[in-house]
């Protein structure tokens, strides 16, 4: 089974990912705003293709530098658990910056 891997987001972009029970995320990095699921998950060994893939409750969270608040979308599911929600929040948003949620369009992720 694959370890969970979560780092701390400073304002800015991050994936995340939650799958069989563990919650995953990464920052974006600056340099490489294309950085997606796919090639994230290849890198952390969750499935990156196919039925698999499409199963993997998804999103990212984008800093929006103009109205100073996070926006959380997400794809796999038309409402997002509070669960999951809870863990974005705790893992992904140290300081506690407000977050809007929208279900996202296949280009985000």
């Amino acid at each position: 089974m694959n370890q969970a891997k979560e780092t701390t987001v400073q304002p800015g972009d991050g994936l995340w990912a939650f799958y069989e029970g563990q919650f995953h995320n990464t920052p974006i990095p600056p340099e490489n705003k294309k950085y997606d699921h796919v090639t994230w998950f290849r890198e952390i060994g969750l499935p990156d293709y196919g039925q698999a893939f499409d199963r993997v409750l998804r999103g990212r969270l984008t800093w929006d530098w103009h109205a100073e608040h996070y926006v959380l979308s997400f794809y796999g599911t038309p409402i997002l658990p509070n669960r999951v929600y809870s863990m974005v929040n705790r893992k992904m948003n140290p300081n506690k910056h407000r977050i809007v949620e929208k279900p996202a369009s296949d280009e985000w992720l």
